[in-house]
């Protein structure tokens, strides 16, 4: 066909091109709707187990006699996993009848099988399952996973091994805190809400005393969410104006001890704003009827969140009257401070 223009191979490439879209396109969706086939399928089937199982896990609680259904290797996962969901808000002897009968059936070997797998949602399964299951004797494989550089293995890992054995695990979470920055703080002082007080009171301490300075911030933070005793001893030489500022204000958060006033009411005229806003809001917890003149002397302090927390410690401090404070409020005409400390009131109303 001598009239074919030299433009026919575009066009050819153009209409693969878009065949080529088009079959990729198909794919995508029948690859999706696979996927979704799947999940649906695996709920189904932890929905199905789970109304077989629980009213067993129920009944072991109650100290019932109770028959097992059988597992079949495909259902053991889910199985386990309901199980772990079973124990999260028990304690006490309903816990230990949990990991006996889970031994009973098994599940300590199921563990040992799935954190072998790479599937990512197994190895986790697997890791707090050893935790709730009591294995100290994978204690040296928790260990290793603590050291892992994702954080949820890690954390999991570290939780499962204060199960085990918190006179063990928690002077190593401790000293895992030196190479995980990434574990929030909040994360472990939840992890540490089982451990009796007295252990936990003794190995912070310790953990605050020889902490590096880098480290030492977060331990604070742990110490200010979660009560461990007396730790005024060790808090008392943080509360020094010449140590960082991140770690007068974690040490300033964490004292609750009648103690640390004195130092708290230096801390009040620091050089730092973000010092001197902590110290006020520690003299709302603290302060005696003597420090309310101090309060409102800072009401007129040149930062603004030093003026709030000093308004917010002035409504809250135990001594303080509302009906005291209105008055004062009258008594500030149009002085900037006299706003701030009105809108603490209303906030606490």
């Amino acid at each position: 066909m001598a009239y074919v223009t030299p433009s026919d191979p575009l066009l050819t490439f153009a209409a693969y091109g878009g065949l080529a879209v088009l079959f990729a396109t198909v794919a995508l969706l029948a690859a999706i709707a696979a996927i979704r086939y799947l999940v649906d399928r695996r709920l189904a089937a932890e929905r199905r187990l789970n109304k077989l199982w629980l009213p067993v896990f129920f009944g072991v609680i109650e100290g019932l006699p109770v028959t097992p259904p059988r597992i079949s290797a495909r259902d053991r996962e889910a199985v386990l996993m309901a199980w772990i969901q079973s124990t999260e808000s028990i304690r006490g002897e309903a816990r230990s009848r949990l990991r006996r009968f889970a031994l009973d059936l098994g599940f300590d070997r199921t563990a040992r099988e799935l954190l072998t797998k790479s599937n990512m949602r197994a190895r986790l399964l697997a890791i707090a399952a050893m935790g709730r299951l009591g294995m100290s004797s994978s204690w040296d494989d928790l260990a290793v996973l603590g050291h892992d550089e994702t954080p949820t293995i890690s954390l999991l890992a570290m939780r499962s091994l204060l199960q085990i054995d918190a006179v063990r695990g928690v002077p190593l979470l401790f000293r895992m805190l030196h190479w995980h920055a990434e574990w929030p703080a909040s994360k472990v002082a939840a992890m540490l809400g089982d451990v009796p007080h007295d252990l936990l009171g003794a190995e912070l301490a310790d953990a605050i005393r020889t902490a590096r300075p880098d480290v030492l911030a977060r331990l604070l933070k742990v110490a200010d969410l979660q009560q461990a005793g007396d730790l005024w001893p060790v808090l008392e030489p943080l509360l020094d104006g010449s140590r960082q500022e991140e770690v007068i204000i974690g040490a300033l958060k964490a004292s609750d001890d009648p103690r640390s006033i004195d130092a708290i009411r230096r801390l009040v005229i620091d050089s730092r704003w973000t010092v001197r806003a902590q110290a006020a809001a520690a003299l709302g917890r603290l302060g005696l009827p003597e420090d309310r003149l101090r309060l409102q002397a800072m009401l007129a302090d040149p930062d603004w969140w030093v003026r709030y927390r000093a308004a917010q410690a002035l409504v809250r401090l135990p001594s303080s009257r509302r009906a005291d404070l209105e008055a004062l409020c009258v008594r500030l005409g149009d002085h900037p401070s006299r706003d701030m400390l009105r809108q603490a009131l209303a906030e606490a109303a």
